[in-house]
């Protein structure tokens, strides 16, 4: 007989084949329109995948072409990736924690949740697609150990006045210790509406979240110095514990747009007034529903001392958040003719906002909210100009963030072959997060009123793209940091100043398709503190592969090895009950993690085979990527991603 999971799982595969067959018959449909539509032009243009591009929010002027290549396929896993990478509790889709520490510049209400913002969709991580033709994609990853991956991506637009988009991701894996076993699910649905006279834009954004994670709390007793028949028989801290996170986020925004007319060309003998955009003023409303759920039905006192209860041990907390914003854009354009004009290299930008939170805690209400004003200014990457900068602030002068306060800024030169030179600065001044300061539950209490935490961060980076070299430098001073010393109330490091330096040094050189690529970061402390404990001194990245295009290039490939390795490094435990991570004092075993992977591309369809942590194979002495959540074992990958239309 089905369990009911078994039957939850089924209905979900279900619905993720329903969501691809769907994608892929509307995305053959809009071809076949299009071709039709074609075969009535004389001339036809021909399109490319150059034609086709994303930009982010806030950066519509900011254009980055759709990725065909086969290069760093292999990274599948989100933890795995270009810049800084996690280390999670040994399972796809985990919990998982930077193994570098950059400042997190959002601002705001902070419930204090954070160990699946890596899977998350928001907002800020919507690509906004520009495409002359359909374009969908759909991926798919599974391993030898049930782990599955799927992700979908459609988008289209019609004649330039309405664009929409959907993207979805799934990832499943029973895990291989007791109670490890993970189910995280999303998507962002995106429509855009231009008026034709270009005055008025409509713009609905919706974001769904929703993960299932059960968490074992670790194993109980280093497995590494015992030999077990099954790894499902090693002891974990917590038998039946899980955490049930739900976000639906949804935003309406509507804009008019001002500037001069100019003559825009639709034949030898037709013109149309065309609007050249120079200032907007538009009106966003955001609707946001959060649920974050944990239980353990059946509790070891051991394992969560004050927290535990009679029966059960939970903590519910969710919240509706309603949001109004203001905001202003001014474009600096100049109309060069009757029918051209060309891009200043100024945009600035103001916003005003109100957010009102109805929070619940374990059942005890609390209503709270934020005013907050913002502005800035940046270049134009429209613009012909080789100079970069921006700078902003965000204010909050009233509500839970009050006197809150946030300046960012960036300088640097385009010396185009030469490469690229940028400074920049951060100043934060932040609110604790929610849970350090409020927790209400039976038989625990607290309610603090912490300083607020201070960052700052001085860095410059140095990019070169043609010759492969990549370098920066941050100077962090942090102050006021909240840190969970376990299983206790939280507290927060008066009095210490903690100052350290990050370095990052990147390198891609190939030489007759033999390519070598390095990736080197180094956390330099300067006094102490918990934040440098997180951290390894010396993390490292390298990939050793060949890459060439055979049969008269009908077929790509890259085959190789990627290797990673953490020097002095004694990662943080994981404590499910609150999301925290915290520094424990211990001498932590860690080993290279070895892949061998090929990465093959025919026509639309690009292949992924990839063997993973090859040299827990070769030793019985593994290593744990978190403080007693232990790396997983080798395991073997097969992926597909299918670009329908290329």
């Amino acid at each position: 007989m089905a369990t009911k999971r078994s039957k939850t799982i089924i209905t979900t595969r279900s619905y993720l084949l329903k969501l691809c067959l769907l994608l892929a018959i509307g995305a053959w449909c809009a071809q076949l329109q299009a071709a039709e539509t074609d075969s009535t032009t004389a001339k036809p243009k021909k399109t490319t995948t150059l034609n086709d591009t994303w930009f982010l929010n806030g950066e519509t002027d900011n254009h980055h072409v759709i990725d065909t290549t086969i290069f760093d396929l292999e990274q599948f896993n989100p933890i795995q990736r270009n810049g800084i990478e996690y280390a999670n509790t040994g399972n796809l889709g985990g919990a998982a924690f930077p193994l570098q520490y950059s400042i997190d510049k959002r601002m705001g209400f902070d419930l204090g949740y954070h160990q699946f913002d890596l899977y998350k969709y928001c907002k800020d991580s919507i690509k906004y697609y520009q495409v002359v033709r359909p374009y969908a994609e759909i991926s798919m990853v599974i391993g030898l150990k049930k782990e599955q991956m799927y992700r979908a991506t459609f988008a289209n637009q019609h004649k330039g006045i309405i664009y929409y988009g959907v993207d979805f991701t799934r990832m499943n894996s029973p895990g291989t210790y007791t109670n490890q076993a993970t189910n995280d699910n999303g998507f962002s649905l995106y429509g855009i509406y231009n008026s034709k006279n270009k005055h008025w834009n409509v713009q609905a954004d919706l974001v769904f979240n929703a993960f299932k994670v059960g968490e074992n709390g670790g194993v109980a007793n280093d497995i590494f110095d015992s030999t077990l028949f099954k790894k499902t028989l090693a002891e974990v801290n917590l038998q039946s514990a899980g955490n049930n996170y739900r976000q639906t986020d949804f935003y309406l925004t509507t804009a008019y747009n001002a500037g001069k007319k100019y003559n825009q060309r639709i034949n030898d003998s037709t013109t149309t007034k065309v609007l050249m955009q120079v200032f907007k003023i538009s009106y966003q409303f955001n609707i946001e529903k959060t649920i974050n759920k944990y239980l353990d039905s059946s509790p070891d006192s051991a394992a969560y001392g004050i927290f535990m209860l009679k029966d059960s041990v939970f903590n519910n907390i969710k919240y509706l958040k309603i949001g109004n914003a203001v905001n202003l854009q001014y474009n600096w354009r100049k109309l060069t003719s009757d029918s051209t004009y060309m891009d200043k290299n100024l945009i600035v930008y103001a916003s005003a906002g109100y957010d009102y939170y109805m929070l619940a805690q374990n059942g005890i209400k609390n209503n709270l909210s934020n005013l907050y004003v913002s502005g800035g200014l940046r270049n134009s990457f429209s613009a012909p100009s080789k100079i970069l900068y921006r700078a902003q602030v965000k204010y909050y002068p009233y509500g839970w963030n009050q006197n809150d306060f946030l300046i960012d800024g960036l300088a640097g030169y385009d010396f185009k072959k030469w490469g690229m030179l940028t400074a920049n600065y951060t100043y934060q001044i932040k609110e604790q997060p929610y849970i350090y300061e409020q927790y209400t539950s039976h038989p625990v209490n607290w309610s603090y009123s912490l300083p607020k935490m201070q960052t700052m961060a001085l860095g410059a980076m140095y990019q070169n793209p043609a010759w492969g070299i990549t370098l920066d430098a941050n100077y962090y001073w942090l102050s006021n940091l909240p840190v969970y010393p376990g299983r206790a109330n939280p507290f927060y490091e008066g009095g210490k100043k903690q100052n350290f330096i990050t370095l990052h040094a990147g390198q891609k050189n190939s030489v007759a398709g033999l390519h070598i690529e390095n990736e080197i970061f180094i956390t330099l402390p300067n006094g102490k503190g918990s934040m440098t404990d997180y951290y390894a001194f010396i993390y490292t990245k390298h990939s050793l592969f060949y890459e060439n295009r055979l049969f008269k290039k009908a077929l790509w490939l890259s085959t190789g090895f990627d290797v990673r390795f953490r020097y002095n490094n004694n990662p943080p435990y994981y404590d499910p009950l609150f999301g925290a991570f915290y520094p424990v004092a211990y001498n932590a075993r860690l080993l290279p993690q070895l892949d061998y992977f090929l990465n093959l591309k025919i026509k639309t369809v690009r292949v992924l085979l990839v063997v993973t942590n090859l040299a827990s194979a070769v030793t019985s002495k593994g290593y744990y990527s978190l403080y007693r959540y232990p790396a997983p074992d080798i395991s073997f990958k097969f992926g597909i991603k299918w670009r329908f239309f290329e």
